[in-house]
């Protein structure tokens, strides 16, 4: 066999190519950075109105549903690697997708799946596995928030009508992508590319239909969340609760799919602004949008952190069942 040596200008320069996307993502997100901050000046005064208007309480009680909304999210992951026939302990799903959830906050938010795949690896799940459930989880989730944005519907059609027929095409193809015997074939597809064995079974409407139950009931818990904010100045209308749901369903479900922008950043926001527009003046919208960003990044922030110390052996043996507590080394 003779050896031919490589041209180097032939070459791709992967090292190149990756600076490259790395300072195209950063572009990206001080562009967006940018944007958020002229439209906050344009309309400074009512968005410090709006925010210094809230209540304390109302920041208090809303901080508690984004708690609440985080953790029906870890019940989502924990049946969704279950389905996967990879389950692990409450504990070890809490951590993982807890901790995992500070990634997004990098340029490029794909770099939360990529630590939540290494985290699970940790739990006893290979990387290959551990990424096809992340996919997993976050296709769920994506569909889940799909069928809760359908709330705001009308107001999206006085938005715009091709991004309300947009929604309205993509929630019948995410729910065929969810139903089980696709699925499995779409899981199989993506170990077969990962060189992995298959599933030794099909995935089951039981596990598939409580993880996306869960996904549901932490996209409403988000909305209940801006609601309390918006409440505190705008007033209590039931109205505005439905309208809150579908809001931050689509608003951070945008916000996943700009994987470019560190944790949606302006992305969600501008989703909100929209949805709450027909309901109240745009400056209290983006206002409020902005205090939500806040009470979500502080609280992901101490989740993440009691997560990360909590995975220490004396304090998780502390804390769990017995059967999730970490073996002593022999």
């Amino acid at each position: 066999m003779v050896l031919v040596d490589a041209d180097p200008e032939i070459v791709p320069d992967r090292g190149g190519r990756a600076v490259l996307m790395n300072a195209l993502r950063i572009l990206v997100t001080l562009a967006i950075v940018v944007a958020v901050v002229f439209a906050v000046k344009s309309q400074w005064a009512e968005v410090r109105d709006t925010i210094t208007q809230l209540d304390w309480w109302a920041l208090a009680v809303s901080a508690v549903f984004v708690f609440l909304g985080m953790g029906a999210a870890v019940r989502a992951w924990q049946h969704a690697l279950g389905a996967l026939e990879h389950p692990i302990p409450a504990f070890d799903a809490a951590r993982c997708y807890l901790v995992g959830q500070l990634g997004k906050y990098l340029p490029g938010s794909v770099w939360a799946f990529v630590l939540q795949t290494e985290l699970v690896r940790r739990a006893g799940v290979s990387r290959a596995n551990g990424f096809v459930a992340v996919l997993v989880t976050v296709g769920l989730s994506i569909t889940s928030a799909l069928v809760v944005g359908l709330l705001s519907l009308p107001a999206l059609f006085h938005i715009s009508t091709v991004a309300a027929v947009a929604v309205i095409v993509l929630v019948p193809i995410a729910l065929v992508c969810c139903y089980p015997p696709v699925l499995t074939r779409l899981v199989n597809l993506a170990l077969r590319i990962l060189r992995r064995a298959p599933l030794q079974r099909q995935l089951t409407m039981h596990k598939i239909g409580l993880a996306l139950g869960w996904c549901a009931v932490s996209w409403v818990l988000y909305g209940v969340h801006l609601w309390f904010l918006a409440s505190s100045s705008a007033g209590f209308e039931a109205g505005t609760l439905v309208q809150c749901i579908g809001a931050i369903a689509l608003g951070m479900c945008a916000g996943v799919l700009v994987v470019v922008a560190p944790s949606g950043i302006g992305v969600r926001e501008a989703v909100v602004v929209a949805a709450l527009s027909p309901f109240m003046d745009s400056g209290v919208a983006l206002g409020l949008a902005l205090a939500s960003r806040l009470v979500f990044t502080l609280c992901e922030v101490l989740a993440g952190f009691v997560a990360a110390i909590a995975g220490s052996r004396s304090l998780r043996n502390a804390l769990v069942h017995e059967d999730s507590r970490v073996p002593q080394p022999s």
